[in-house]
């Protein structure tokens, strides 16, 4: 069962990392705009994030097996759909449903690992997400490359192919491996979905998103106002399901960010999601900054992803006896690891010229700081996804799952628009000096980190001294 679940996680995460790589030729090959890029990319991952928390809570309610194989089933038509489509409308529709629906079968994997595996025993399948999650991370841009450069023209329909079969593949070991429910489902089940919250979460979280992750898309003016909209929509979301609570029947259980091991375990990891900006600007850094080639670049960012990996692994086997304690230590080997990169950094001659600086620093970074700061990654995710969900009733599972993967999902975003936005206003200052503006990035990112780590000591210190 748990190898199901690592295919899935897999599939989602490498998707994205493909479909950056297949946007130049899929640019050529349809006549995909500036715009149609911009939704194709960034609305894999809205529709994503906006279905995890209603696809926890359908999830709940219904059959976790039932609700994870149709939305795979789901998953594998769309990106059926998008590997023949003719025209950038079709084919952006077909990745938005290609997100949403990998978005809905996402947290039935934590909530099916509450429901199925006792909290002792919960480490080695957590480990093993983190494991694919790490190889899905390295392997994605590879085998985007790969793919791309098979065929010069239709290469990305290979790819969007490949995830198709996948999708199916899983959705059929998933029926046969994953236990039924024993308990039928309401009459009415399907009231208990809340589907005004569902409205008001997704409305919101779209006013919201849609200024953060495309800011300066030029063909809709006064973006900006979506901002205030979003925050207004959501807090009326916040008053109907407190009301929706008293009622026995919210779309999110509020109440959840009371208990200690989730409501910190939530705050670090929105924090922790900034790390991923790494994979973004070193992307940058490594194509527009020095001029490697989409293949050399996936390549080079294979050992990050293989301390992530080592670290998944250990850190799974250690979460239930360490808890908070491995939390912290892999928040401050990231740190370290970040620190190793910087100081490898200043100790070159120079960074006026970064085709000169390149090779001490992938020496410096991948050498040491670029794989302790990966191996971080892994002994922060998983642990701390573990014990957050530690307390968590399974009733209550698949919606507690879903909010914590979209506050992640939200870091990630923050962190990757205010990476982004120092990245490009320090090339400007400086006059295209890919270097500085990299060590800025990284500075940025460590901040993040330290503030996560901070939050983790004290819930050390505060449960020991009690």
């Amino acid at each position: 069962m748990a190898a199901v679940c690592q295919v899935v996680v897999f599939l989602a995460t490498a998707t994205t990392a493909m479909l950056a790589i297949a946007v130049p030729q899929i640019t050529s090959t349809i006549g995909l705009g500036e715009d149609g890029q911009q939704w194709m990319v960034a609305g894999y991952a809205l529709a994503y994030a906006l279905m995890l928390v209603p696809g926890g809570r359908l999830g709940d309610v219904w059959r976790r097996r039932a609700v994870f194989v149709s939305t795979l089933v789901l998953g594998g038509v769309a990106a059926t759909s998008a590997a023949l489509a003719q025209t950038p409308v079709w084919l952006v529709l077909s990745v938005l449903v290609l997100g949403g629906a990998f978005g809905v079968a996402s947290p039935q994997i934590l909530g099916l690992f509450q429901q199925l595996f006792s909290k002792e025993e919960r480490g080695r399948p957590y480990g093993l997400l983190g494991v694919a999650f790490a190889v899905a991370l390295g392997s994605g841009p590879v085998l985007g490359g790969l793919l791309v450069d098979m065929n010069p023209e239709n290469g990305w329909r290979l790819a969007f192919a490949a995830s198709a079969l996948i999708a199916f593949l899983a959705a059929a070991l998933g029926l046969l491996l994953i236990p039924a429910s024993r308990t039928p489902p309401e009459r009415f089940w399907w009231r208990r979905t809340d589907p005004v919250g569902i409205v008001l979460f997704v409305v919101g979280m779209v006013a919201l998103w849609i200024p953060m992750v495309e800011g300066e898309v030029a063909w809709i003016p006064g973006l900006w106002v979506l901002a205030p909209v979003g925050v207004v929509v959501l807090a009326g979301f916040v008053l109907w399901e407190q009301r929706q609570a008293k009622q026995g029947s919210p779309l999110v259980d509020l109440s959840l960010l009371r208990v200690r091991s989730y409501g910190l375990g939530a705050i670090i990891a929105v924090l922790f999601g900034a790390y991923d900006a790494l994979y973004y600007v070193f992307a940058l850094y490594l194509q527009d900054g020095v001029g490697h080639s989409p293949l050399t670049t996936g390549l080079v960012m294979v050992p990050i992803a293989g301390g992530t990996a080592a670290g998944a692994v250990v850190g799974g086997r250690l979460a239930w006896r360490a808890g908070r304690r491995i939390v912290a230590v892999g928040l401050l080997t990231s740190l370290v690891g970040l620190a190793a990169v910087m100081v490898g950094d200043l100790l070159l001659p120079t960074f006026d010229s970064p085709h000169s600086a390149a090779l001490p620093l992938l020496l410096a970074g991948l050498g040491a700081g670029f794989v302790l700061s990966g191996l971080g990654s892994g002994l922060t995710n998983i642990p701390n996804q573990a014990v957050t969900m530690s307390q968590v009733s399974n009733t209550r599972a698949g919606s507690a799952a879903g909010m914590l993967q979209t506050g992640h999902r939200l870091g990630i975003s923050a962190g990757t628009v205010g990476v982004s936005t120092a990245l490009f206003a320090t090339l400007d200052r400086t006059g295209d000096n890919w270097l500085a503006a990299f060590r800025v990035t990284l500075l940025i990112i460590s901040a993040f980190i330290f503030v996560a780590l901070l939050i983790a000591l004290m819930d050390v210190f505060t449960r020991r001294k009690g």
